[in-house]
């Protein structure tokens, strides 16, 4: 009885090995296993029930969409620049309101520079600059997000989105830093 058990072992054994020498290593998984993964990835549970096309179809809505909110955020970080511009050029120093559009300035930028795939590194520049000429560069860096944004395709990925919001939330925090050092 005992001989049987170890030969069966022995026979299941050279069964599951030759099983898993015929599966290729290189083999690609299919379109399926892909399009599962990719959904499962950005955490939408894949749909079976739909065809590929009307999936398709759902999926370039969705990217045509997430364009639309980026440029509508591009907008906004561009107007609440010209915003704190103004009013700091009007007062001659930045008021309480103006440090909470400076919050959402950096928020959006942040939101921008993630949709155009770009990490925050810190700035790395260490000449120093007055309050004016960083609120001015800040306005200036948003309207060139604003107009590289709206000139672009949403397929396109451009360095020059992620250096300007780099500069945007760089110039935000040096801002708020200097803002506070004045009282």
């Amino acid at each position: 009885m005992a001989i049987r058990f170890v030969w069966m072992a022995l026979v299941l054994l050279s069964c599951s090995v030759m099983a898993s020498a015929q599966v290729k290593p290189n083999q690609q998984p299919s379109a399926d296993v892909q399009r599962r993964s990719l959904d499962d990835k950005f955490g939408r549970s894949p749909d079976t029930s739909l065809p590929d096309e009307m999936r398709t179809r759902m999926a370039m809505e969705r990217a045509e969409n997430d364009h639309r909110k980026i440029l509508e955020d591009v907008d906004k970080l561009n107007n609440l620049s010209s915003e704190v511009a103004s009013g700091y050029h009007e007062r001659g120093k930045i008021s309480e309101d103006e440090i909470k559009k400076l919050n959402t300035i950096q928020k959006l930028a942040k939101h921008v520079l993630s949709h155009a795939l770009g990490d925050e590194v810190e700035d790395k520049s260490s000449k120093p600059m007055t309050l004016a000429e960083a609120v001015d560069q800040m306005k200036a860096a948003a309207a060139n997000i604003k107009k590289t944004m709206t000139a672009e395709t949403r397929f396109e990925v451009s360095a020059v989105v992620i250096a300007n919001s780099n500069e945007v939330i760089s110039l935000a925090q040096f801002i708020k830093r200097t803002h506070g050092k004045t009282y």
